[in-house]
């Protein structure tokens, strides 16, 4: 395993991301490895880093590809995550979880799907058990985890007679957990919401696909011609009275602090995502408290052609939905337009121009790079994939930077 080195002045906190990205990367993280690894009989030949993921205020997880040789020498692939998270999500007696703790810290490791916070992921990961919960008849005949953020939540795609399922695994229980899910489904019930049909106590929830195509698809087209942000507004405006009497979650701009932590992991970035951090912390006109969806962006939305262009078919992941401000949807919706970079440029222009008519400008700016320094989190860990970090803060700074 590449091993980036620790240096010990004394000992570490490794909620730090910086430091505990060097300490689970480096010898700590191959003694846990080795250790998760025993615990099933099976011996480490050689581990590459697959991916980071930073949760602001919680540590870091980082996901290992492990080349592994069981005791009759056959060998073999596993996936396996060690994270400097502090434990708030791992209950004390969570199965095959490996902890070592030491002056350097606590870490946790754990062998993919054995996720110790989403006790469902591994049924929703085995097709024979996926297969008991899903409408219909017959096998699953394909799953895919599409997306995954460890100790938090997995989405699956399903089929089951050419009919696709989305498996969604939270946290059970409580805020976020599959009861408060399908709560959510049923008050979205007038929007075009997908419809739960199957949920479990442990955490998995089963919903319909949604109809129409991904808006980054219409984007990628022709910018999305014929679907404006008024049409999306309205869209967020139908949302009931009722989600604004939910429990709040902070918007993604009001976590500017704990991102640039994240993205001071890159030491050349450190100084401008601070500065950003405290540009967005600045007083604005929010506006009032409304009900608003909290992720808004493209990933949430499918589209339909009509004649006079693309038009909304449906709304997606509403385990955001509560109270907030409609800046904050906007902002959210605009910064993820533009880290698409030239696919989103034009569309993002478009809805800019109408966005300033319906919020205070200045506050659009501020949040819309607090949205973009959230993303910017994310980047710094995943170089390649879309807009680097370097280019989102950059972003942001242009917002900023107008008055």
């Amino acid at each position: 395993m590449t091993r980036t080195p620790v240096h010990r002045d004394g000992p570490l906190a490794l909620d730090e991301g910086a430091v505990a990205l060097a300490a689970l990367t480096g010898p700590t993280g191959e003694e846990l490895l080795d250790l998760a690894l025993a615990t099933a009989g099976l011996r480490r030949v050689d581990a590459r880093v697959h991916e980071v993921q930073h949760r602001p205020g919680d540590g870091v997880t980082v996901g290992f590809v492990v080349d592994v040789e069981a005791p009759d020498g056959q060998r073999a692939q596993e996936y396996l995550h060690l994270s400097s998270t502090r434990g708030r999500d791992i209950p004390p007696d969570a199965p095959g979880v490996v902890t070592l703790q030491s002056a350097d810290g606590r870490v946790v490791a754990w062998r993919h799907p054995h996720d110790p916070a989403l006790p469902a992921l591994a049924a929703a990961c085995d097709p024979d058990a996926l297969a008991a919960l899903l409408p219909g008849d017959g096998p699953v005949t394909a799953l895919e985890l599409v997306g995954y953020r460890p100790l938090r939540r997995a989405v699956l795609r399903a089929e089951r007679g050419g009919v696709v399922h989305w498996v969604k695994v939270l946290r059970p229980g409580g805020r976020g957990g599959a009861d408060d899910v399908r709560d959510r489904h049923a008050l979205l019930a007038d929007l075009p919401v997908p419809t739960v049909t199957a949920s479990t106590g442990d955490g998995l929830v089963v919903l319909s696909a949604a109809d129409g195509l991904p808006l980054l698809d219409a984007i990628a087209v022709d910018d999305a011609r014929g679907l404006e942000l008024d049409a999306l507004a309205d869209l967020l405006d139908r949302l009931p009275a009722e989600a604004a009497t939910l429990a709040p979650r902070r918007a993604w701009s009001d976590r500017a602090s704990r991102y640039a932590d994240a993205v001071a992991v890159d030491p050349a970035l450190a100084d401008r995502a601070a500065a950003l951090a405290r540009v967005v912390a600045e007083d604005v006109d929010l506006g009032p408290v409304v009900a608003t969806h909290g992720d808004f962006h493209e990933g949430q939305l499918t589209v339909r052609r009509d004649p006079g262009g693309w038009a909304i078919a449906g709304l997606l992941d509403v385990d955001t939905v509560g109270p907030g401000h409609r800046v904050d949807d906007l902002a959210c919706l605009l910064a993820h337009a533009l880290a698409l970079g030239d696919a989103g440029r034009v569309v993002a222009a478009r809805w800019w121009e109408q966005a300033v008519a319906r919020v205070d400008e200045r506050a659009l700016r501020v949040r819309t790079a607090g949205v973009l320094l959230s993303l910017a989190a994310g980047a710094v860990h995943r170089p390649g994939v879309g807009l680097s970090a370097d280019a989102l803060l950059a972003l942001a700074e242009d917002l900023t930077a107008c008055p």
